[in-house]
């Protein structure tokens, strides 16, 4: 056997060996045992180091691994949080902006009801609208009646076909049966029959029948309600899209009405004007009737226009 197959195979004991002769070496000689304190303190320091940093390591992974699950969760927490918060300041934003576009279009209301003082109209909510027909939330307990008109600042809406206690039907410029007396505000033509109503196609487009051939009419004039009609005189009812000949000597105009009902939120209903609207259409062939049948069968009653035509 070798010597360093004898020092390997007895390590333990040469070493015990060792600082037991170093031991009773600095007794005997009076050498300070700091050294051999040192010493140890040395060997057995560089034998851990590698087992410390080891440890070391292993708590801070366990801290930083503790530390990323609990922010983990601290931050899911806050970003919920934070999720509800734009959610309510949307909801916050999106309210003030519709007070905001509400209040501006009431205030034009307001100004429109100092601006007509000639007529008496009382305001109303749509709270429905199907096929050119608009519900609005006023009926006989507010003085509505069959037959009165509908406007809004911008033009004319339509027509009150039927009245209940608390709402009312009202026929728009998209509906067959909303017939209004009109003519071209530029040289105040009137056609024969004196009226203009829907053309009963889904292109919502108003027709403006028998114009003479011999009479002008050009696309883009603007078309207002005549003194024959259930309206002011002179408020718009649409734009000319198109002008066609019709039938021997006459021809006939397409309206696009200025006011789409399917976008309405509040209208005003003519309660009175300053003068009696028969005493500017003349007295009608027959008086209003009260007992309508109901909205399906309204198309086999005489037109409004032709019950108020002179």
């Amino acid at each position: 056997m070798t010597l360093g197959q004898f020092i390997k195979a007895n390590r333990p004991v040469l070493l015990l060996a060792l600082l037991v002769s170093l031991c009773l070496a600095s007794l005997g000689t009076g050498f300070e045992s700091t050294i051999i304190h040192r010493g140890i303190e040395r060997v057995v320091s560089l034998t851990a180091y590698p087992f410390l940093r080891t440890g070391t390591a292993i708590d801070d992974f366990s801290n930083r691994a503790f530390g990323a699950l609990f922010s983990y969760d601290a931050i899911v927490s806050e970003n919920e949080a934070l999720s509800e918060d734009v959610a309510v300041l949307k909801m916050a934003i999106a309210d003030r902006r519709e007070a905001s576009v509400q209040n501006r279009r009431l205030q034009g209301y307001l100004g429109f009801l100092r601006q007509e003082p000639r007529l008496r109209l009382e305001p109303a909510r749509v709270i429905e609208s199907l096929k050119g027909v608009i519900t609005i939330d006023r009926g006989s307990l507010h003085g509505m009646e069959p037959f009165m008109g509908v406007i809004t600042p911008e033009g004319v809406v339509g027509v009150i076909l039927s009245v209940d206690d608390l709402s009312s039907k009202v026929a728009t410029l998209h509906h067959p049966d909303c017939k209004v007396g009109a003519m071209v505000e530029r040289n105040r033509l009137r056609a024969y029959d004196g009226i203009i109503h829907a053309d009963g196609s889904f292109r919502q487009i108003c027709n403006m029948w028998y114009i003479d051939m011999k009479n002008e009419v050009l696309p883009g004039e603007l078309i207002v309600t005549s003194p024959e009609s259930l309206f002011p005189s002179g408020y718009p009812i649409g734009y000319v899209r198109t002008v066609h000949s019709g039938e021997a000597l006459l021809k006939y105009a397409e309206v696009q009405p200025i006011v789409d009902p399917y976008k309405l939120d509040e209208v005003f209903v003519i309660v009175a004007s300053g003068t009696r609207l028969y005493d500017l259409e003349g007295p009608p062939r027959m008086a209003a009737r009260t007992d309508l049948a109901p909205l399906r069968d309204i198309s086999d009653e005489i037109p409004i226009q032709e019950q108020l035509a002179p």
